[in-house]
């Protein structure tokens, strides 16, 4: 919160005090951990090795829905009151990830309608993550049991200093047709414009015939004779997803806060069609980011971009808009690629501490790698973190260790330092979504002098 105002004095507040941003007195690093993917006698080596590194925050929990639930209503934290109370007897802090990104099997199958779907109907089945839909009133209810669950178990343990909703809101898909997506949308609909008469003018349906005369004939897009949807319907489209994420972000948020103590509420980001404004302002106590700069080289467009993994500088700079301090929650630390997917190269000799001071120079005080080791199974067992499979110290770990004997020295005099930009690019959502539709195909045809077709009676002069 704002510092208060002296007695007698008078004090401007300027906007950026009043920004929802993350406060510490240090800068922290952190590293994203999974107990549940490793053998129980692992994790006491592995704490000691993080305090040994300098880490002191760990993040855990995100997929763990299965394992916390394993039948409906029926909960079991064992493994994680081992996992959190060792990482306290190791002096290490934990961010608690609420899981509902990936919804155990026995919920998708016992309600199908938590599913999302393609824009042509085709649902998405179990087997992978983030392939539920926002506005299931069942999924709603069943992730809101097992956030409050996790809220009373871990809401005052004194290890957890904050919490993570779901995992990357919007990334892997960012659009939604299920059917409870269409129910949603035109009470959505009937809140925004009230009446179909104005959802008429707004939407301009009487061009080709579009006119709705019953709700229930209003849907989100699906797929057209013409492949050129309604513009104006498919920016409500995306305005509607955004809102829906904010809600179901804020539902999970308003039950942390009515239970938890002194722990703080995030997320981490950034993906499409979501005002990141809106959801801090509406659920968080700040946003976070999660930084992967050679994402860069992953399906490179045609011609030469030596500068596209700038782009995670300019990410940085929007998180920073929202929060003028934030947190990173996943900084890639080494090579990646899924099963299906091209390889990431491994960061050169020097990129990991320079990602590192990037991230803070942008405001970032707590910097948490992705991950502490290599998966040895599932889709992302050729996603490398700090240690290989082989789980030995390597040029990536005695970099970090570097970061960390820095960080130790300067940490507590830039915690809270803040970037102020003397030029600014202003941007909108409603324009970059409504952009979408667009295609570009290149340069204009320069101006002619005269035109092969041209109207009967013309001259064929350019009439420009």
């Amino acid at each position: 919160m704002p510092a208060p105002m002296k007695k007698g004095v008078y004090q401007r507040m300027e906007a950026r005090d009043m920004a929802k941003t993350y406060r510490t007195d240090e800068i922290r690093l952190g590293v994203c951990y999974y107990p549940e993917q490793w053998d129980e006698s692992l994790w006491p080596d592995d704490f000691r090795r993080m305090r040994e590194l300098g880490i002191s925050v760990v993040r855990m929990a995100e997929f763990s829905w299965a394992l916390v639930e394993p039948e409906e209503g029926v909960y079991d934290f064992s493994l994680f009151d081992k996992a959190v109370d060792l990482a306290a007897a190791n002096g290490l802090d934990v961010i608690m990830g609420t899981p509902t990104a990936t919804p155990p099997a026995w919920l998708t199958q016992r309600y199908p309608d938590v599913l999302n779907a393609t824009q042509e109907g085709i649902v998405y089945r179990h087997g992978g993550r983030r392939h539920y839909n926002y506005n299931s009133p069942k999924y709603r209810e069943l992730c809101a049991n097992i956030v409050r669950k996790m809220a009373e178990r871990y809401g005052r343990h004194p290890a957890v200093i904050g919490w993570q909703i779901d995992n990357e809101l919007n990334c892997e898909v960012n659009v939604f047709y299920s059917e409870a997506d269409h129910k949603a949308f035109r009470k959505w609909l009937q809140n925004r414009y009230g009446t179909l008469d104005r959802l008429n003018r707004a939407w301009g349906t009487t061009f080709w015939s579009q006119l709705y005369t019953d709700w229930e004939q209003v849907h989100l897009l699906r797929p057209t004779a013409s492949n050129s949807p309604n513009p104006h319907q498919a920016l409500d489209e995306k305005r509607f997803i955004s809102d829906s994420a904010i809600s179901f972000a804020k539902m999970q948020a308003d039950i942390l806060r009515g239970i938890v103590r002194n722990q703080w509420v995030t997320t981490n980001t950034l993906f499409g069609h979501l005002d990141y404004h809106a959801l801090t302002e509406t659920a968080l106590d700040f946003l976070s980011y999660d930084s992967y700069p050679l994402f860069a080289q992953i399906r490179p467009e045609p011609g030469e971009q030596p500068l596209k993994d700038r782009k995670w500088s300019m990410n940085l700079s929007i998180v920073r808009s929202v929060s003028p301090n934030f947190c990173v929650l996943e900084q890639q630390a080494g090579p990646g690629g899924w099963v299906n997917r091209p390889p990431i190269p491994s960061p050169r000799p020097g990129q990991l501490r320079l990602w590192t001071y990037q991230s803070i120079a942008h405001g970032a005080d707590l910097v948490s790698y992705f991950r502490w080791r290599t998966a040895v199974f599932g889709t992302e067992m050729y996603w490398f973190g700090i240690h290989d499979h082989d789980n030995r110290p390597n040029r990536r770990s005695e970099e970090l260790a570097r970061v960390s004997a820095e960080l130790a020295q300067i940490g507590r005099k830039i915690a809270g330092s803040r970037y102020a930009a003397s030029v600014a690019i202003v941007r909108d959502y409603d324009n970059e979504w409504d952009g979408e539709l667009d295609t570009w195909h290149g340069r204009p045809l320069p101006i002619r002098k005269s035109w092969p077709c041209m109207l009967p009676g013309t001259t064929g002069e350019n009439p420009l």
